[in-house]
């Protein structure tokens, strides 16, 4: 009996399997523009691309578009997880899988790929998606430096914190955000255990965060926001033994930015009472501590680590024309080296004579662009450029430091000023109208009401 159903199983699979290749394959004779990833990159691309001239279809292991300037303010509930995302089928006449790309046969012009979810007997369902014009927007990961105790599981569709571990976190997904906050709030109710030593009360509200970027200093903001505003009421008696310290290997913290934003930021940190630990390095990642190259071991009831990017093991599989850090090499026009019908976009890919930083604004950029290149539009018959919009970093509460270009300099500001600059931003650049009525709707209610202390 179970032979006879795996056998039907089987059949019904290469027949549903055929049956929708034959409606790929007679797709109104457009060309088939297949798209690998929903980030900045491929989402933009996808509502970009006239449907009309093409047969669109996006193939991504998230079904929703994550807007990440505001993710870290979901870890602790300034802003709630609906407010910073869009799914990708709100995209007008796009067509979508949501599974995850395992091959690429470049020279037959077939991407094979497996779906995320486990159907009937644990199997998941493998097929093709034949394409005219391959658009690789896939991103990248978490770089770990094989660090010992820490590693990347950000390839496995069922790890919700991207570590395998409980107390250790990366902060690139909405499903991070949500484990991270959930762990804040398990780690302040267990500390409150009338029966926990101090020591292991004061390891519990421990909060490190490693890396000193704009997504380390902004979570740790928030994380101080939180604990200032919500713990000192709902939690008054672990106010006192909560720490926060932000590691960065370097000698300053956000080393892109001007030197005397860097000495702003670093002076609110100190006068917060967060600790900043500079010029040391992590060695290993313990169960509950890690281990500084300084020599000092630091317990700890959560970590979030952000250290910078790395290739996806995906993107290295494809074994395409690459740069020493395994970034996909692209020309003027976006397109693979070597390969007329295949592009790359956003983190994943490199201009080895003009290398950009992996920002959401490059890949927003490439992706307008390379979307009026396909549409046929005449302006576009020019190589890429790209033009700095500036930088941006929140602070908590009314204060951020922001850096922008103007004539031939870059303007800076901090404080309110900055801060009004950073919200506006953002709330601009928001994709739906949904979002844009819900995002100062939280922001009005975490800063009059408070922020959510439930976890589930």
């Amino acid at each position: 009996m179970r032979l006879i159903m795996i056998n039907q199983m089987s059949f019904i699979r290469k027949l549903n399997n055929k049956r929708w290749l034959t409606t790929i394959q007679n797709s109104e004779t457009k060309p088939r523009v297949v798209i690998l990833g929903a980030g900045w990159g491929g989402f933009r691309l996808a509502k970009n691309l006239n449907k009309s001239k093409f047969h669109v279809t996006m193939v991504s292991p998230r079904n929703h578009f994550l807007f990440t300037p505001l993710l870290c303010s979901t870890t602790v509930g300034t802003l709630e997880f609906r407010c910073v995302q869009e799914p990708v089928r709100t995209i007008n006449a796009l067509h979508f899988f949501q599974s995850r790309a395992t091959a690429v046969d470049f020279e037959n012009k077939i991407l094979h790929s497996q779906e995320c979810y486990l159907h009937h007997l644990d199997h998941r369902h493998n097929f093709e998606i034949p394409y005219d014009i391959l658009i690789l927007a896939v991103g990248c990961k978490s770089a770990t430096f094989q660090v010992p105790g820490i590693s990347s599981k950000e390839e496995d569709d069922f790890d919700v914190t991207g570590t395998g571990r409980h107390n250790v976190m990366f902060l690139k997904q909405l499903q991070h955000a949500r484990a991270i906050r959930n762990r804040i709030i398990e780690c302040f109710e267990r500390a409150s255990s009338p029966f926990l030593s101090v020591e292991e009360r004061q390891r519990l509200v421990t909060f490190i965060v490693v890396g000193g970027g704009p997504t380390s200093v902004e979570f740790t903001s928030e994380l101080y926001d939180f604990v200032r505003y919500d713990v000192s009421k709902w939690y008054k008696d672990l106010q006192s033994d909560c720490k926060v310290i932000i590691i960065e290997a370097g000698g300053h913290l956000l080393s892109s930015f001007d030197q005397s934003l860097v000495s702003y930021v670093e002076r609110v940190f100190r006068k917060r009472r967060i600790e900043i630990l500079t010029n040391q390095s992590v060695l290993a990642v313990e169960d509950e501590a890690v281990l500084l190259s300084g020599g000092k071991r630091i317990p700890f009831g959560l970590c979030v680590w952000s250290t910078g990017n790395e290739p996806l093991e995906f993107v290295r599989s494809l074994e395409l024309p690459s740069n020493k850090t395994g970034r996909i090499t692209v020309d003027n026009y976006l397109r693979v080296t070597g390969h007329e019908s295949v592009y790359a976009i956003g983190d994943c890919a490199v201009n080895a004579d003009r290398p950009l930083a992996m920002l959401a604004q490059v890949a927003n950029q490439q992706a307008r662009y390379l979307a009026s290149t396909l549409n046929g539009d005449k302006r576009s018959l020019s190589s890429f450029t790209y033009r700095f919009l500036g930088s941006m970093a929140q602070l908590g509460t009314f204060d951020a430091v922001v850096e922008l270009p103007k004539s031939n300099r870059m303007s800076k500001w901090t404080g309110l000023k900055a801060f009004i600059a950073w919200r506006a931003a953002y709330w601009t650049y928001s994709v739906s109208w949904t979002n844009k009525l819900l995002i100062p709707m939280f922001w009005f209610k975490s800063y009059w009401l408070g922020r959510d202390i439930s976890k589930f």
